[in-house]
C-alpha cells in the first residue's frame, strides 16, 4: 500500500470518520444482540423486528430482513410502517411491482400522511418504465412542497431529462425551481451548470459557476472546470487563467492526495496543449 501524507486537518478528519463509522457499527451490533435476545425469548415487539430488518437491509442482507418482516406482519398486520419497511425492501431486491404492491395494499392512513412514501413510489414507476406516472407523483410531492429537498430536485431533474417531453430544458426548469428554495444547494447548481454547458449556453454555464466558485472554500476544481467551459466556448486565453489560478491554488497548499495530483496533471496538461492560435490577443 503506498505511503500517505496527511496534513493534520485531513487525519484528524479521517480519524472521525472512521471512529464514527465504527461507532455507528458498535451501536447497531449492540442494538442487533439486544433484539436477538428479546426474539429468543418471545417477547420482541414489532417495532424491535421493524428496526433489525432495516439494520439487515442497509447491510445487505435482505433474506434475513425479509424474514424479520413476516416476523413482524403476524404481529402488525396493516401496518404503515410495515408496508413502508417492505416497499423499500422490494426496491432493494429489483422489485418495483412488488414494492407499489405492499403500499397499495395498506389501509393505514399514517402511510399515506408519511412525506417518503410518493418518492418510493416514484422510484417504483421509474424502475418499471412508467416516466411520465413517476414524474406525476414527484411533481404532487413537490407541489405539497413540506418535506421537499434539494435532493428531490435532483432526482425529478434526472427523471425529466430521461422523459421525451422535457430533456434538459425541462431538467434545467426544475433545476432553478430547486434553488429557488434552496439557493446554497451545490448539487443543485452544479448539475444546472453541466446541463447549461452541454446545451451550449456557456455564458449562463460560467455565470453558475462564478457563483459556486465564490462560495467554495477550495475552489481548484471549480477553476478547472471553468477552464474548460472557456475552452469550449472559444475563449482559449481565459481557459489558461483559470486553469493556471487552478494550479496555482493546488500548489499553494500542498495537496498529496491521489485525486489531486490527477488534478494537477491534468491542468498542465491543458496549459501544455491547449495554446492559443498564432496572433490571438488575450
Amino acid at each position: 500500500m503506498p505511503r500517505r501524507v496527511w496534513s493534520s486537518g485531513v487525519l484528524h478528519i479521517g480519524i472521525l470518520i472512521l471512529a464514527t463509522g465504527r461507532a455507528v457499527a458498535h451501536d447497531d451490533d449492540v442494538t442487533l444482540r439486544s433484539i436477538d435476545r428479546k426474539v429468543a425469548s418471545h417477547q420482541a415487539p414489532a417495532s424491535d423486528l421493524l428496526l433489525r430488518a432495516e439494520i439487515e437491509r442497509a447491510d445487505g442482507r435482505l433474506t434475513a430482513a425479509a424474514a424479520d418482516l413476516d416476523r413482524a406482519a403476524l404481529l402488525i398486520p396493516g401496518s404503515g410502517a410495515l408496508a413502508r419497511c417492505r416497499a423499500a425492501l422490494a426496491l432493494d431486491m429489483g422489485q418495483p411491482g412488488a414494492a407499489l404492491r405492499a403500499l397499495d395494499a395498506c389501509p393505514d392512513p399514517a402511510l399515506a400522511a408519511d412525506p417518503r412514501i410518493p418518492w418510493m413510489r416514484a422510484d417504483a414507476l421509474r424502475q418499471l418504465g412508467r416516466l411520465d406516472a413517476a414524474a406525476a407523483v414527484m411533481d404532487s410531492a413537490l407541489a405539497r412542497g413540506q418535506h421537499a429537498s434539494a435532493e428531490h430536485y435532483l432526482a425529478r431533474a434526472e427523471l425529466a431529462e430521461q422523459r421525451g417531453g422535457e430533456g434538459a430544458p425541462g431538467a434545467i426548469a426544475v433545476l432553478e425551481r430547486g434553488l429557488e428554495r434552496w439557493p446554497k444547494a451545490w448539487n443543485l447548481a452544479s448539475r444546472l451548470v453541466d446541463l447549461e454547458a452541454a446545451a451550449g449556453n456557456y455564458d449562463a454555464a460560467l455565470a453558475r459557476l462564478d457563483g459556486l466558485v465564490v462560495l467554495a472554500a477550495n475552489p481548484e476544481r471549480l477553476l478547472a472546470q471553468r477552464g474548460d467551459l472557456l475552452e469550449r466556448a472559444g475563449r482559449p486565453w481565459e481557459a489558461r487563467e483559470a486553469w493556471t489560478a487552478a494550479l496555482a491554488g493546488l500548489e499553494a497548499r500542498g495537496e498529496k492526495d491521489a485525486a489531486s495530483r490527477e488534478l494537477g496533471s491534468r491542468l498542465r496538461a491543458s496549459l501544455t496543449t491547449a495554446q492559443p492560435p498564432r496572433g490571438m490577443q488575450p
